[in-house]
């Protein structure tokens, strides 16, 4: 299993939809984004298979957007 990538800034499209994902989607939905989408040998996702085109490099939109979601539901637990 590839590590974790630094934290980046997530940009605007990101996190538009991890805002909307973050309360949507159960925690357990969220791990499953990120469980399914991990590097492979080659550093490409393995969630992400075309069968066309190659899968886009780790970590994915998909990825990044569930640890986005993940990130704004731990902000918002109370304390």
């Amino acid at each position: 299993m590839a590590s974790v990538p630094a934290p980046r800034q997530p940009n605007d499209q990101i996190r538009s939809i991890a805002e909307i994902l973050a309360f949507t989607f159960s925690a357990a939905e969220l791990r499953q984004i990120l469980d399914e989408h991990t590097a492979d040998a080659s550093g490409h996702c393995r969630g992400c298979r075309y069968p066309t085109t190659a899968s886009p490099t780790w970590p994915c939109r998909l990825w990044e957007i569930g640890a986005e979601s993940e990130r704004i539901r731990r902000a918002a637990r109370p304390a």
